[in-house]
């Protein structure tokens, strides 16, 4: 990004505009090549007349439709001009000269009727008309000029320019923070329409964001109600089950019934906390032992179903078990199931604990339970184990009943992908715009997006969406053509509210999807945008990101399309900074870091973005672990919860031993779930401890079992969770510990291990005890700020 002129300014006013051909009154390729050179040559009236050229004869050029009489006074302009790309061939449509004429009139004798002091008109410098660079341009250079100060109002000319930079224009300046207003190109004047008054208020869908994302504790208040019924799922959630039953074998707790267990792991696992790890194991065990029983039920075999009985032992082993060491090969498994269906009994059981993707899924809980961080298991794979079980609720029935949509337990992958579709291009280029859609969703693994497309035509266009319908249904692509609608600006709202109507009329569960993408490119620019300000309302009230995508063409003339999903640029930012706090704020409350952050990255680059980074100095990460023999070098940086500058900020430049001298601070931190989550507190205080310290060795976490009384409780409490499996739990009561027991626990045990671990030759200091805690109120503080109307 380059610019001229830049300066520091105090403009109240601001007018962002992209020059295009249409500032010239002609068509992009070489009629605007033509034009621009006539320009060049021209004298002073001559350059005029070219400059205030419309290429429409009902409309008047795009600046002096935005300058006309009773506009408002801007302070300042920022031409955004495209510059020729060094290295490549010269690019016909870079518009830098024409900025410099239009820049040079306005600040000299004029220009459409207004002129501008020195220095007030300044060129911003892209490499090319694409979306994601416009964006990225205008976001830095107005978070430059007001860094620290209120933005001013800002309008962006709508109506001229290339769609995909204009949009990239919206789209940057939410990321900076700024509300943009739209000068819509409309008969001889500009129709202002400001975006914040196009879409829903901001606390319109906050429940529905705490909904979806499963944090109750807030709903119990803001939907007084149904308080009773918020509070029902927070006590699931958090396994305030009466837990008193266990099993002979001191293995799974009878008190939390099979569907109970499930649905708490279904609600729960996409928060990837250690409670989660736990958890999974626990179902694991109650569901093999409820299949078990069914296959005994079936046709009765002593000995085959004693046998059955003790591989279900050793499978899921006890104390005794384990320190006997033995061991359940696979293929015991397997020989077990050929003799039981050798005689036409039940395996369903041993089918389960044979499936291929179990072993990946249940190494992904182990790491989650016991803070493995050496070489960690994604632990999506435990998703998507979970969705081979056909017999797992996909979604919260009575929560459908009260009023919301039918959100999955396991998240919805699908992509709501909104087109406009355009004209005058060939068959092929349609073609390589839909298959590169599709291709961009599918190509990445991390995410595994399913396209749901939909199409709003003219009736020109409309054979186009049929084909594109066609050659979709080809790929097993959900493909539509949404509805026909008109293709001027006059038509925005007529557009906006039918394609609301027919997204809501779709029998595809639309407001369930997990993403919603806007197309920019191919369509009229009054399509584009209906779609724009639709997309925006429509993942709000979903619940869910809005993203932008570029098709463009590979080069001037060519056929072929390249496809861009600008993964950055979050439309929906817009009104959606409320909804984003609240949940961060929700998942805060229970210690939920990665939650948080996801949330607040989500929000603007100046006000909420800014705090994820902050959310994740809380982390309960710990150093990464070499088997049992002692700490790797840890990585620097936010992600791995050691944030290098802020440890200097506290005065730890032992970078390497940054999670032992933490230890004591995040377990203080975790001491505040005492009181509202206390199964949830003792699991993840004993799995920190052990990722942290390991299991084995002088100071290992097993090893301070005997030297320090606490971190024996700590590991009692831990095994007496309803989450945990096959410990040894006779006799337990089943009830939580009270949250004095856990604070005087946890505060012996911070003791416990200032006196038995050192780093560099010293006990565990306790003077970062409260930095954590601190750190956790303080972030509350600001993000409740977004929260409270303004």
């Amino acid at each position: 990004m380059a610019t001229t002129d830049q300066q520091p300014t105090d403009a109240r006013r601001l007018l962002v505009h992209m020059v295009g051909a249409a500032d010239l009154g002609t068509s992009s390729g070489r009629p605007f090549a033509a034009r621009c050179a006539e320009l060049e040559s021209a004298g002073p009236a001559e350059a005029a007349r070219l400059l205030t050229a419309s290429a429409d004869l009902k409309r008047p050029a795009p600046l002096a439709a935005v300058f006309a009489d009773g506009a408002p006074r801007y302070d300042r302009v920022i031409l955004v001009v495209t510059r020729p790309q060094a290295g490549t061939e010269s690019d016909k449509d870079f518009t830098r000269p024409l900025g410099v004429a239009i820049k040079e009139r306005l600040e000299s004798e004029g220009l459409y009727g207004v002129h501008f002091e020195k220095g007030a008109v300044e060129l911003l410098e892209v490499g090319a008309p694409h979306s994601s660079k416009v964006r990225a341009a205008i976001r830095d250079r107005l978070m430059s000029m007001y860094a620290g100060r209120t933005a001013p109002k800002v309008e962006i000319q709508f109506g001229s320019g290339a769609t995909n930079a204009v949009i990239g224009l919206v789209a940057g300046m939410l990321e900076a923070g700024v509300e943009p207003g739209l000068v819509l190109l409309a008969g001889a004047t500009g129709r202002r329409i400001m975006l914040r008054e196009e879409i829903p208020d901001e606390k319109e869908n906050a429940q529905r964001w705490l909904v979806r994302n499963r944090f109750y504790s807030p709903m119990i208040a803001r939907d007084s109600d149904n308080a009773r019924f918020w509070q029902r799922r927070l006590d699931r959630q958090l396994l305030v089950i009466e837990t008193a039953d266990r099993d002979e074998e001191g293995g799974a707790a009878t008190g939390m019934d099979e569907e109970d267990l499930a649905r708490v792991l279904l609600e729960r696992i996409g928060r990837y906390e250690a409670v989660d790890g736990f958890l999974f194991r626990a179902w694991l065990k109650n569901r093999t032992h409820g299949l078990a029983g069914q296959d005994r039920a079936g046709r009765p075999d002593a000995e085959l179903d004693a046998k059955l009985d003790d591989l279900i032992r050793r499978r899921f082993p006890d104390r005794e078990i384990r320190q006997a060491n033995e061991k359940l090969p696979r293929r015991g498994i397997e020989t077990l199931r050929a003799a039981r269906a050798a005689k036409s009994l039940s395996t369903s059981a041993l089918d389960f604990l044979l499936h291929p993707r179990l072993p990946e899924a249940e190494n992904a809980a182990k790491d989650l339970a016991h803070g493995n961080r050496a070489d960690p298991k994604n632990p999506r794979i435990i998703d998507r184990f979970l969705e081979t079980q056909s017999y797992l609720p996909r979604h919260d029935e009575e929560i459908e009943e009260v009023g919301y949509p039918r959100w999955l337990y396991l998240g919805d992958r699908r992509a709501l992908i909104l087109i406009a579709l355009g004209k005058n291009r060939g068959e092929d280029s349609w073609t390589s715009g839909l298959d590169g859609l599709i291709w961009q969703a599918r190509q990445d693994d991390r995410y595994d997006i399913t396209p749901i497309i939909r199409i709003v035509v003219s009736a020109e266009t409309e054979p186009i969406g049929r084909l594109w319908e066609e050659k979709a249904r080809a790929q097993d692509v959900d493909c539509r053509v949404l509805l026909t609608c008109g293709i001027d600006f006059g038509d925005l709202e007529a557009i906006r509210c039918d394609v609301w109507d027919a997204l809501a009329a779709d029998d595809g569960e639309l407001d369930t999807v997990g993403e919603v993408w806007v197309v920019t490119g191919p369509g009229p620019k009054p399509q584009g945008l209906g779609l724009l300000l639709t997309g925006i309302e429509w993942g709000l009230s979903s619940a869910c990101p809005t993203r932008l995508v570029e098709i463009r063409s590979a080069a001037a003339g060519s056929n072929e399309s390249i496809v861009e999903l600008d993964r950055e640029a979050i439309l929906n930012r817009v009104a959606g900074e409320a909804e984003l706090a609240g949940v961060a704020l929700s998942a805060l409350d229970c210690l939920d870091i990665s939650a948080a952050a996801a949330a607040l990255d989500q929000g603007w680059a100046r006000s909420l973005r800014p705090l994820a980074a902050r959310v994740r100095r809380l982390s309960l990460v710990p150093a990464p672990r070499d088997g049992a023999r002692g700490r790797k070098k840890p990585t620097a940086g936010a992600g791995a919860g050691i944030d290098p500058e802020w440890l200097a900020s506290i005065d730890i430049s032992d970078q390497e031993n940054s999670p032992l001298l933490l230890l004591r601070a995040r377990l203080r931190l975790v001491q505040t779930l005492a009181g509202s989550d206390p199964w949830g507190c003792a699991v993840r205080a004993a799995a920190l401890c052990e990722g942290t310290l390991g299991k084995r060795g002088d100071n290992g976490w097993y090893t301070l079992h005997h030297s320090i009384p606490e971190a024996k409780k700590l590991a009692t409490y831990r095994n007496l969770s309803p989450a945990a499996y096959g410990k040894d739990k006779k006799g337990g009561t089943g009830a939580p510990p009270s949250a004095k027991e856990l604070k005087d626990c946890l505060q012996g045990l911070r003791n416990g291990l200032s006196k038995r671990v050192t780093v560099n030759g010293r006990g565990l200091p306790d003077i970062w005890d409260s930095v954590l805690v601190d750190e956790l109120e303080l972030l509350k503080a600001e993000i409740r700020a977004f929260t409270v109307s303004r």
